[in-house]
């Protein structure tokens, strides 16, 4: 029973670590959060930090790789290979809107990850090949099939790099929507967020349709 209880205990203590570590690593960035930041913040010891993870940056690459096991639900769903790619792309890209703009999920980890974009240290490639990357891929299909044109054409990663640039932008922005876009206010929920990004991407795509 003695060890159940320890166990349990030191999983509560690296959770408690990752969390603190994310919010701490996202507000000062890697290399300006202090190990003594994250553990006050964590209510643990520096002890603890070696225990679990045994220096910051092992630490910091532990935060991430949660992150990418969380964000996993960003996937794209399984489809049809009889459903039209019009229909495909909208729910594709409905289900990257709403995973994007997740109340639950914590504001730290969409800071966190724009840090590491303008200040990359590499803990980010395990979440760019298992998330970004099968997103990018899967739109990247359905949008070529749509406009007549190969996956690898420059247009076809333009068009993926705007629809993912809109859910980026609502999932950042959404505290100061209401002073950014005042006729928007708050009256738009995550549903009506995805429908419109899906819809307005749909329209835009089919303007680059190849003719035939």
């Amino acid at each position: 029973m003695a060890n159940i209880k320890n166990n349990s205990a030191s999983k509560q203590t690296q959770r408690r670590l990752l969390e603190a570590a994310g919010e701490v690593f996202a507000e000062r960035g890697f290399h300006s959060a202090t190990m003594k930041e994250i553990t006050d913040r964590a209510e643990a010891s520096l002890a603890s930090i070696n225990y679990h993870f045994s220096d910051k940056a092992e630490l910091y690459a532990a935060v991430i790789r949660t992150m990418t096991v969380e964000a996993e639900t960003m996937l794209p769903p399984k489809c049809s290979a009889d459903e039209p790619a019009t229909e495909r792309f909208k729910r594709i890209v409905h289900n990257l809107a709403e995973q994007c703009l997740r109340r639950d999920k914590p504001r730290w980890q969409h800071v966190l990850i724009g840090r590491e974009m303008a200040e990359p240290t590499g803990a980010l490639e395990p979440f760019i090949r298992k998330v970004i990357r099968p997103i990018n891929d899967s739109l990247a299909e359905v949008v070529a099939a749509i406009t007549g044109r190969q996956t690898r054409d420059p247009v076809v990663g333009l068009i993926v790099a705007s629809i993912v640039g809109q859910c980026v932008y609502h999932a950042h922005h959404t505290p100061h929507m209401a002073e950014l876009h005042p006729q928007l206010g708050q009256a738009l929920n995550v549903a009506q967020i995805a429908e419109h990004i899906a819809t307005f991407s749909l329209a835009g795509v089919k303007a680059y349709r190849v003719r035939q």
